[in-house]
Protein backbone atom coordinates (compact mmCIF):
# COMPACT_ATOMS: atom_id res chain seq x y z
CA UNK A 1 0.00 0.00 0.00
CA UNK A 2 1.31 3.66 -0.84
CA UNK A 3 -0.26 6.25 1.02
CA UNK A 4 0.56 9.55 0.52
CA UNK A 5 0.22 12.50 2.88
CA UNK A 6 -0.40 16.01 1.56
CA UNK A 7 -0.93 19.02 4.09
CA UNK A 8 -2.93 21.79 3.13
CA UNK A 9 -3.24 25.26 3.48
CA UNK A 10 -6.67 25.61 5.22
CA UNK A 11 -5.86 24.89 8.59
CA UNK A 12 -3.23 22.40 8.07
CA UNK A 13 -5.25 19.13 7.43
CA UNK A 14 -3.81 16.40 6.41
CA UNK A 15 -5.56 15.30 3.18
CA UNK A 16 -4.32 11.41 2.53
CA UNK A 17 -4.01 9.10 -0.65
CA UNK A 18 -4.51 5.57 -0.38
CA UNK A 19 -3.35 3.42 -3.19
CA UNK A 20 -3.65 -0.72 -2.67
CA UNK A 21 -0.69 -1.28 -5.79
CA UNK A 22 0.14 0.19 -9.03
CA UNK A 23 -2.07 1.39 -10.95
CA UNK A 24 -5.20 0.66 -9.29
CA UNK A 25 -7.69 3.15 -8.11
CA UNK A 26 -7.41 5.27 -5.02
CA UNK A 27 -9.04 6.34 -2.12
CA UNK A 28 -8.39 10.23 -1.74
CA UNK A 29 -9.36 11.01 1.79
CA UNK A 30 -10.31 14.27 3.38
CA UNK A 31 -9.97 16.42 0.65
CA UNK A 32 -9.75 19.81 2.01
CA UNK A 33 -9.51 23.54 0.32
CA UNK A 34 -6.51 24.08 -1.79
CA UNK A 35 -4.84 20.92 -2.49
CA UNK A 36 -6.56 19.53 -5.54
CA UNK A 37 -3.47 20.36 -7.76
CA UNK A 38 -1.29 18.26 -5.33
CA UNK A 39 -3.83 15.63 -5.33
CA UNK A 40 -3.65 15.40 -9.29
CA UNK A 41 0.25 15.51 -8.88
CA UNK A 42 -0.35 12.27 -6.75
CA UNK A 43 -2.28 10.62 -9.13
CA UNK A 44 -0.09 11.46 -11.73
CA UNK A 45 2.82 10.18 -10.01
CA UNK A 46 0.89 7.01 -9.24
CA UNK A 47 -1.21 6.87 -13.00
CA UNK A 48 -4.21 6.34 -11.18
CA UNK A 49 -7.48 6.90 -11.17
CA UNK A 50 -9.83 8.05 -8.24
CA UNK A 51 -12.13 5.37 -6.94
CA UNK A 52 -13.58 6.97 -3.81
CA UNK A 53 -13.36 9.55 -1.69
CA UNK A 54 -13.36 9.46 2.30
CA UNK A 55 -14.57 11.66 5.24
CA UNK A 56 -13.28 10.94 8.40
CA UNK A 57 -15.41 13.72 10.18
CA UNK A 58 -17.53 16.54 9.09
CA UNK A 59 -15.42 19.57 10.14
CA UNK A 60 -15.00 21.97 6.39
CA UNK A 61 -10.80 21.33 6.49
CA UNK A 62 -11.60 17.73 6.06
CA UNK A 63 -14.85 17.66 3.22
CA UNK A 64 -13.95 21.15 1.22
CA UNK A 65 -13.50 19.34 -1.86
CA UNK A 66 -14.80 15.94 -2.08
CA UNK A 67 -17.34 17.26 -4.87
CA UNK A 68 -14.44 18.06 -6.63
CA UNK A 69 -12.82 15.54 -5.80
CA UNK A 70 -15.10 12.66 -6.67
CA UNK A 71 -15.82 14.06 -9.97
CA UNK A 72 -12.44 13.34 -11.22
CA UNK A 73 -13.41 8.98 -11.66
CA UNK A 74 -13.61 7.19 -14.19
CA UNK A 75 -17.26 6.67 -13.84
CA UNK A 76 -18.23 9.77 -11.74
CA UNK A 77 -19.23 10.87 -9.52
CA UNK A 78 -17.06 8.29 -6.74
CA UNK A 79 -18.92 7.91 -3.66
CA UNK A 80 -17.82 10.38 -0.99
CA UNK A 81 -18.20 7.87 2.21
CA UNK A 82 -18.30 9.54 6.41
CA UNK A 83 -19.32 8.59 9.28
CA UNK A 84 -23.32 8.78 9.57
CA UNK A 85 -23.32 10.88 12.71
CA UNK A 86 -21.35 13.80 11.12
CA UNK A 87 -23.19 13.49 7.49
CA UNK A 88 -25.43 16.28 8.61
CA UNK A 89 -22.87 18.52 8.64
CA UNK A 90 -22.43 17.87 4.99
CA UNK A 91 -25.54 20.22 4.25
CA UNK A 92 -23.44 23.22 4.92
CA UNK A 93 -20.32 22.59 6.93
CA UNK A 94 -18.89 25.55 7.39
CA UNK A 95 -21.76 26.52 9.62
CA UNK A 96 -20.71 24.79 12.78
CA UNK A 97 -17.46 26.51 12.67
CA UNK A 98 -17.53 29.39 15.02
CA UNK A 99 -15.99 31.49 12.40
CA UNK A 100 -14.47 31.03 8.79
CA UNK A 101 -10.98 30.96 7.62
CA UNK A 102 -9.30 34.60 6.37
CA UNK A 103 -8.14 34.38 3.37
CA UNK A 104 -10.07 31.92 1.40
CA UNK A 105 -12.79 32.59 -0.96
CA UNK A 106 -14.64 29.14 -0.51
CA UNK A 107 -17.79 27.84 -2.18
CA UNK A 108 -19.45 24.59 -1.00
CA UNK A 109 -20.40 22.31 -3.23
CA UNK A 110 -22.40 19.06 -1.27
CA UNK A 111 -21.46 15.62 -2.88
CA UNK A 112 -24.17 13.63 -5.05
CA UNK A 113 -23.22 10.42 -4.11
CA UNK A 114 -22.92 10.69 -0.58
CA UNK A 115 -23.12 7.37 1.78
CA UNK A 116 -22.36 6.41 5.48
CA UNK A 117 -19.38 4.57 6.20
CA UNK A 118 -20.52 0.64 7.24
CA UNK A 119 -20.36 0.01 10.42
CA UNK A 120 -18.02 -3.60 10.12
CA UNK A 121 -15.19 -3.82 8.13
CA UNK A 122 -15.33 -2.95 4.40
CA UNK A 123 -13.63 -3.21 1.14
CA UNK A 124 -13.88 0.51 -0.12
CA UNK A 125 -11.90 0.11 -3.41
CA UNK A 126 -10.72 -2.84 -4.24
CA UNK A 127 -7.46 -4.21 -1.92
CA UNK A 128 -8.24 -1.51 0.55
CA UNK A 129 -10.14 -3.08 3.72
CA UNK A 130 -10.53 -0.51 6.47
CA UNK A 131 -12.47 -0.74 9.96
CA UNK A 132 -14.15 2.14 11.44
CA UNK A 133 -13.96 2.59 15.09
CA UNK A 134 -16.20 5.21 16.36
CA UNK A 135 -14.49 7.62 18.06
CA UNK A 136 -16.89 10.87 19.60
CA UNK A 137 -15.52 13.77 20.90
CA UNK A 138 -13.97 16.15 18.40
CA UNK A 139 -17.42 15.87 16.77
CA UNK A 140 -20.46 13.37 16.82
CA UNK A 141 -19.01 10.96 14.34
CA UNK A 142 -15.60 11.27 14.28
CA UNK A 143 -13.69 8.12 13.57
CA UNK A 144 -11.15 6.24 13.11
CA UNK A 145 -10.12 3.98 9.96
CA UNK A 146 -7.92 1.03 10.79
CA UNK A 147 -5.85 -1.46 8.14
CA UNK A 148 -3.17 -3.34 8.30
CA UNK A 149 -0.86 -4.54 5.26
CA UNK A 150 2.71 -3.47 4.19
CA UNK A 151 3.06 0.33 3.54
CA UNK A 152 4.95 3.01 2.15
CA UNK A 153 4.00 6.41 3.46
CA UNK A 154 5.44 9.59 1.67
CA UNK A 155 4.97 13.08 1.55
CA UNK A 156 3.44 14.99 -1.30
CA UNK A 157 6.92 15.07 -3.30
CA UNK A 158 6.89 11.40 -3.11
CA UNK A 159 9.45 11.18 -0.18
CA UNK A 160 9.32 7.65 1.67
CA UNK A 161 8.70 8.83 5.49
CA UNK A 162 7.77 5.55 6.90
CA UNK A 163 8.57 2.11 4.96
CA UNK A 164 7.44 -1.18 6.78
CA UNK A 165 7.85 -4.24 3.81
CA UNK A 166 5.89 -6.72 6.14
CA UNK A 167 1.75 -6.62 7.30
CA UNK A 168 1.27 -3.77 10.10
CA UNK A 169 -1.45 -2.36 11.35
CA UNK A 170 -2.14 1.43 11.05
CA UNK A 171 -4.55 4.21 11.14
CA UNK A 172 -6.01 7.01 10.02
CA UNK A 173 -6.21 8.96 13.18
CA UNK A 174 -8.23 12.43 11.87
CA UNK A 175 -8.58 14.98 14.36
CA UNK A 176 -8.96 12.15 16.99
CA UNK A 177 -5.15 11.73 18.22
CA UNK A 178 -2.42 13.45 16.72
CA UNK A 179 1.57 13.78 17.56
CA UNK A 180 1.09 15.07 21.40
CA UNK A 181 -1.58 16.00 21.26
CA UNK A 182 -5.61 15.52 20.59
CA UNK A 183 -8.71 16.67 19.19
CA UNK A 184 -10.30 19.77 20.31
CA UNK A 185 -13.88 19.63 21.81
CA UNK A 186 -15.03 23.04 22.28
CA UNK A 187 -16.31 23.42 18.41
CA UNK A 188 -20.30 22.76 17.92
CA UNK A 189 -20.75 18.56 18.43
CA UNK A 190 -17.31 18.32 20.23
CA UNK A 191 -17.66 16.97 23.96
CA UNK A 192 -14.77 16.48 26.36
CA UNK A 193 -16.36 13.26 27.89
CA UNK A 194 -16.91 11.76 25.38
CA UNK A 195 -13.12 12.47 24.26
CA UNK A 196 -11.99 10.98 27.35
CA UNK A 197 -14.02 7.62 26.88
CA UNK A 198 -13.08 7.74 23.45
CA UNK A 199 -9.14 7.61 24.56
CA UNK A 200 -9.94 4.79 26.89
CA UNK A 201 -11.71 2.60 24.48
CA UNK A 202 -8.34 2.94 22.11
CA UNK A 203 -5.93 2.34 25.00
CA UNK A 204 -7.84 -0.85 25.14
CA UNK A 205 -8.53 -1.82 21.56
CA UNK A 206 -5.79 -0.48 18.85
CA UNK A 207 -2.45 -2.69 19.19
CA UNK A 208 0.45 -0.51 20.36
CA UNK A 209 2.47 -1.18 17.32
CA UNK A 210 -0.16 0.65 14.85
CA UNK A 211 1.29 3.41 12.83
CA UNK A 212 -1.01 7.00 13.15
CA UNK A 213 -1.71 8.92 10.39
CA UNK A 214 -3.53 12.15 11.62
CA UNK A 215 -5.96 14.64 10.64
CA UNK A 216 -3.18 17.32 11.45
CA UNK A 217 0.63 17.22 11.46
CA UNK A 218 3.43 14.76 11.34
CA UNK A 219 3.24 10.52 11.75
CA UNK A 220 3.57 8.93 15.21
CA UNK A 221 2.25 5.72 16.60
CA UNK A 222 0.19 4.27 19.31
CA UNK A 223 2.84 3.28 21.62
CA UNK A 224 4.34 6.54 21.94
CA UNK A 225 0.96 8.17 22.34
CA UNK A 226 0.62 5.55 25.28
CA UNK A 227 3.76 6.60 26.22
CA UNK A 228 3.60 10.45 26.11
CA UNK A 229 0.64 11.98 25.00
CA UNK A 230 -0.68 14.19 28.88
CA UNK A 231 -4.24 13.24 27.32
CA UNK A 232 -4.60 10.18 27.05
CA UNK A 233 -2.69 9.64 30.25
CA UNK A 234 -5.03 12.05 31.96
CA UNK A 235 -8.19 10.43 30.58
CA UNK A 236 -6.99 6.56 31.43
CA UNK A 237 -6.40 7.73 35.11
CA UNK A 238 -9.84 9.54 35.17
CA UNK A 239 -11.17 6.48 34.17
Amino acid sequence: MLITVIPTPFFGANCIVLQPDAEANVVVVDPSAGVCDQIRGALDRADAQVGAVLCTHGHPDHVWDAHEVASWAPDAPAPVWIPGPDRYRMDDPMSYLPMKPSGMDLTWHKPEDLRDVPSDTFEIQPGIWLQMLPAPGHTEGSALFLGECDVNIADHEGTILWQHDDPIPWALSADVIFAGSVGRTDLPGGDERQMKHTLRTMANAIDPRTVMIPGHGPLTTWAHELQTNQYVARARREG
